[in-house]
């Protein structure tokens, strides 16, 4: 399955706010920063992001799109925060793709567990693309 995945600077709630107004939806899945285990190394904890959202989803007309604020040093700029995810139950699969990309790209998150999900990694291909590769569910706030 692939989704998109939109990033933004701070503003993610706002944008939130507008997407589900526009496409009369609600939102799911809304974590923030500060919704993070307090052990964890999540980057977006530090600066006082702590209320700026880490996840969020929507459903748009059947394709799944996912909103967050990038931690501090990962690049969101407008006109390429949009991110390709691939998303699959096959861990060996997801490895396999990674590894692909892997060389030639630039990693921001290594393939490895995080408290949200059991293999994550975030990386910008040679092309400058951005790409998430996510196993299994996303656990929400309510599974944190």
């Amino acid at each position: 399955m692939t989704a998109i995945f939109l990033h933004f600077t701070g503003n993610c709630r706002d944008a939130l706010n507008y997407y589900t107004s526009i496409f009369e939806v609600e939102a799911k899945g809304v974590a923030t920063y500060g919704d993070a285990p307090k052990n964890s190394d999540e980057p977006g904890q530090s600066n006082g992001n702590t209320d700026k959202i880490m996840y969020s989803e929507i459903d748009v007309r059947g394709t799944r799109v996912m909103l967050s604020d990038m931690p501090d040093g990962i690049p969101a700029t407008v006109g390429d925060n949009v991110s390709i995810v691939i998303e699959s139950d096959d861990l060996d699969d997801l490895k396999t793709l990674y590894a692909k990309f892997e060389q030639d790209s630039q990693i921001y998150m290594p393939l490895e567990p995080t408290f949200w999900s059991d293999g994550y990694a975030m990386i910008a291909d040679k092309f400058g693309i951005q790409w998430h590769f996510s196993y299994g569910e996303f656990r929400t706030n309510e599974g944190l």
